[in-house]
């Protein structure tokens, strides 16, 4: 290796062949401006391409690490975008007190979600291989597969990817605040991992049919009315245990034949037609059984989990132990089986992204469905 670095030809090892006051100078001064370029300049001795900007009173002198002029150009213009988008009195934010700002924005969603936020970012703040000070202007792509790989290496696609997306908004807020021009989370090769496909086992509707004829017929369970009422509509209006649980009788317009909803997770109003067959005649009954006019900002329901009921029922029947998600997952199986339109389902869903969800996570049985459509249109064909 010693042989090697006399091998090395410099004007400090060398000065008679560049001669004294070459080997005298500052990489500065052998610095020679490209004309027609701002910014960009090439050291007279090496070749190499380096960028002198100055910005906000700020003198920024980089080596480009390139002898190629496009090359040095595009990194040039790299490098002029990041800095106009940072804040050069943010230079010094390290990692801890980046995760404590962030951590102030959480109040507006839910409770789960600012548990399991705060937990991962203590455990980025306290397992981070530089320690909790270094500069997050200093983060790259790589650091960041290192980290997820340690942390989170052995974990299934869907829990690495949740934790994956925590780390990207932390560091989308560190953007936001003009720490940082561009998020490395986008320059990581393990940011995502490709999901497992999973089937999914729903209950039929006889097997629904059976839970809720078994939680009725439960006498042990004093709440078993209330309970089968309250799967009854899960499973009837496809929605969550959260958002049945915080319906109101407000939100029942028995005129109009619908009822809202407030996704609570996204915040956002949706509506589900009131069926005649089925979410009417039951919410019907229980305004009956009242005895009086509910009033409007009362609870249509008493409980806002029926899971104790229908675990009890499904172990009682032997059936696999479904969850009141099977049963929107029911739902909605059943309605693309019988071809009802993807993106009216997505609309009863409360999403707005036009049935591309229920498309990934429904694929198979929407392929079924497609193939019946296919085979029913070809029948009318031969038929003509």
């Amino acid at each position: 290796m010693q042989e090697l670095r006399n091998l090395l030809v410099t004007p400090k090892s060398h000065p008679q062949i560049f001669g004294v006051e070459s080997a005298n100078r500052s990489t500065r001064q052998h610095l020679q401006k490209i004309p027609g370029v701002a910014g960009l300049y090439r050291h007279d001795l090496s070749g190499i391409y380096h960028l002198q900007l100055t910005s906000k009173q700020r003198k920024v002198r980089k080596s480009l690490k390139t002898t190629d002029r496009k090359t040095a150009e595009r990194k040039l213009a790299v490098y002029k975008s990041h800095l106009a988008k940072t804040d050069p009195n943010k230079g010094s934010v390290t990692l801890a007190s980046l995760v404590e700002s962030y951590l102030e924005t959480l109040g507006t969603k839910s409770a789960k979600t600012c548990q399991n936020q705060r937990s991962l970012l203590n455990r980025l703040v306290d397992t981070w291989p530089q320690g909790r000070n270094h500069k997050v202007t200093s983060i790259t792509g790589g650091d960041l597969d290192k980290w997820l790989s340690n942390q989170f290496g052995k974990l299934r696609p869907r829990s690495y990817n949740t934790y994956s997306g925590f780390i990207k908004s932390l560091l989308d807020h560190a953007v936001a605040l003009k720490v940082i021009g561009n998020n490395p989370y986008y320059d990581a090769r393990n940011k995502r991992r490709k999901n497992d496909k999973v089937r999914r086992e729903v209950p039929t509707i006889d097997e629904f049919q059976k839970i809720l004829n078994q939680m009725r017929s439960n006498k042990l369970n004093p709440h078993g009315t209330e309970s089968a009422d309250f799967i009854e509509f899960l499973g009837t209006a496809a929605v969550g245990q959260a958002e049945a649980g915080n319906l109101r009788w407000q939100d029942v317009d028995f005129a109009k034949k619908r009822i809202q909803f407030r996704r609570q997770k996204t915040k956002r109003y949706f509506q589900v037609p009131l069926f005649k067959n089925s979410l009417l005649p039951l919410l019907e009954r229980r305004k009956a059984q009242l005895g009086r006019e509910p009033g409007d900002d009362e609870f249509v329901f008493s409980i806002k989990d029926g899971k104790k009921g229908l675990s009890a029922a499904t172990k009682a029947l032997g059936l696999p132990p479904y969850s009141q998600r099977d049963l929107r997952g029911m739902r909605i199986t059943h309605w693309l089986r019988n071809l009802v339109d993807l993106k009216v389902i997505s609309q009863w869903q409360g999403h707005s992204d036009g049935g591309i969800l229920i498309l990934s996570t429904y694929s198979e049985v929407i392929s079924e469905a497609n193939n019946a459509a296919e085979q029913e249109a070809i029948s009318r064909v031969e038929n003509c």
